[in-house]
């Protein structure tokens, strides 16, 4: 159940509303049968209203459009509906109070403050005249309860109101962890590739324009395999109707939030090409502008359950973080640049002040000993010691090269540290059990195999999460002088099938094949086991 209504608060008003039919027409008969003075032609409304506000909930529940659009009729009708029940039924009097509150939240739901702010004034002239009528042909008027349950829909208006202009709906609960987390390598599909897992979508594309080359490049994302688009009529669209948006393409319908949070609709076929629609397969789902300092695009999530108006809204949040983090992974990039230009002056600056003075001291002793052979005299032991001073040069220079291939090293020991922390946060973003052990060792590592399986540790869990169902995800790290081992134990079901017909999550397959790696998938005794290993030599070996 809590699924169905998460992100549609469209789903909860109309069941709302047909709630609140029932309990009017429960009170109706109840009053009815006690021979009040509550007339027959309320029950006929109310038994209308009912069968509307029924037909409203089934049009609506999976039609995210023809939900908008009947909104600003439905919640005309409420408000002419709440107005003849108090009418008919003694309004100083009436038990619907629950239904004023209703009618305030669907505005402010659907439309913010204002919308919110003009549907208490008019509900509230509305009950007022209501009263007014009522106590001009009944004796029994209780000018002081009336007066009271006014001065009790104005104060609840007000409040209402304050929190609308105040920003009281937060769209969807913060988190600490971010709502998209991207590698280093390949942010922008990382970006797309966490969108859907997000979103719970099946699939997905992307249009990103490289901003320093001008060129534009499209990809397909279909479960968690990612496939290029080559095709140059695919461009990005410009400029976008919004941030966020809904479409659908079969019907040729969208729908974005307008600046004063009102839902605003347009045709996507003004703003996506049918170029587009054919090479990405673009159907129905939501729509996300993401931008950085290397380029911009627009990002397609498909397949979305229960996609509704709601979902506006967390797309921007999506976008948004999606731009903080190609933001983040641009500045990291350029201060790896900064890093790497640093280092490649020092080395220039170690090579000249070494290799190449000795080399030019080295001919100039070279020139000096063959003029000196020239005129006769004895060169054998300057050449020997020319010889002896060019051996320790060259020992010298093995050993500067050396230590740039082997890089820095990590203790084996600071790698379980960090890989632990990881799996802590994972299980608190993926809502698993992810536990971590380590076999016993003192061995350290390359730094570069500490990232690898950081990144496998990350790429291994979502896809046990996401592809399996599982619950629980145990990981084991061991560790040699010849590999690093990561094996992946979860509960979940089995992996579904690629293109060509394996089980091998091809995300973690690549990534392991470039470290000159292997994987190996086995599955029994109703757990999936996925094994690693990477030679510390790295791909070479």
């Amino acid at each position: 159940m809590g699924g169905k209504f998460q992100l549609s608060s469209g789903r909860v008003i109309a069941l709302g509303r047909l709630l609140l039919a029932f309990l009017f027409l429960l009170a109706i008969w109840i009053e009815l049968g006690h021979r009040s003075e509550a007339p027959f032609q309320a029950l006929v409304l109310a038994v209308a209203y009912l069968f509307f506000s029924a037909a409203i909930l089934l049009g609506t529940w999976n039609d995210w459009w023809l939900d908008a659009k009947l909104a600003g009729g439905a919640h005309a009708l409420d408000i002419a509906m709440f107005t003849l029940m108090v009418l008919l039924t003694h309004g100083y009097t009436s038990p619907f109070f629950t239904f004023f509150v209703f009618l305030l939240l669907s505005s402010a739901i659907r439309w913010g403050w204002r919308a919110t702010a003009l549907t208490a004034a008019l509900v509230a002239v509305l009950y007022l005249v209501a009263g007014l009528l009522v106590g001009g042909v009944s004796a029994g008027f209780d000018v002081q309860h009336f007066v009271v349950r006014t001065g009790h829909l104005v104060i609840m208006s007000l409040i209402l109101i304050w929190f609308g202009v105040n920003q009281w709906r937060s769209h969807f609960p913060a988190t600490a962890e971010p709502l998209i987390e991207t590698s280093s390598e390949a942010p922008v599909e990382n970006v797309m590739q966490a969108a859907a897992a997000n979103l719970r979508a099946s699939g997905g594309a992307l249009i990103w324009r490289d901003r320093e080359t001008g060129r534009t490049a499209a990809a397909k994302l279909n479960l968690d395999h990612i496939s290029s688009v080559s095709d140059d009529r695919v461009q990005v669209p410009d400029p976008l109707p919004a941030a966020s948006f809904l479409y659908d393409l079969r019907k040729d319908r969208a729908l974005c939030r307008a600046a004063e949070r009102n839902l605003h609709a347009f045709k996507p076929s003004e703003v996506i090409s049918d170029a587009a629609v054919a090479a990405l397969s673009l159907d129905e789902g939501l729509a996300m502008q993401i931008t950085s300092e290397s380029g911009d695009g627009i990002m397609f999530v498909q397949g979305i359950h229960g996609l509704s108006t709601d979902h506006i809204d967390l797309g921007e949040q999506i976008a948004a973080s999606a731009t903080a983090q190609l933001q983040r992974h641009a500045l990291l990039k350029a201060a790896e640049d900064r890093a790497a230009a640093r280092s490649r002056i020092s080395l220039a600056r170690d090579l000249h002040d070494s290799v190449v003075q000795f080399l030019a001291g080295a001919a100039f002793r070279l020139e000096a000993l063959k003029r000196g052979a020239a005129a006769g005299d004895d060169v054998g032991g300057a050449i020997e010691e020319l010889k002896q001073l060019m051996l320790h040069e060259q020992g010298e220079l093995r050993t500067f090269i050396a230590a740039l291939r082997s890089g820095s090293r990590v203790a084996i020991d600071d790698v379980a540290s960090e890989l632990k922390i990881l799996a802590g946060r994972l299980a608190k973003h993926w809502g698993v059990a992810c536990d971590f052990s380590v076999e016993p060792g003192s061995s350290t590592i390359p730094a570069r195999l500490h990232l690898d399986a950081q990144q496998l540790v990350r790429e291994a869990v979502a896809n046990a999460v996401r592809h399996a169902g599982a619950k629980s995800v145990s990981v084991r790290l061991a560790a040699d002088a010849e590999a690093v081992v990561l094996q992946f134990i979860n509960d979940g079901k089995a992996y579904p099938k690629n293109k060509d017909g394996g089980r091998m999550p091809q995300s973690l397959r690549e990534r392991v094949e470039d470290a000159g790696g292997k994987i190996e998938l086995s599955r029994g005794m109703g757990v999936t086991r996925l094994s690693i290993s990477l030679p510390v030599a790295g791909a070479a070996a």
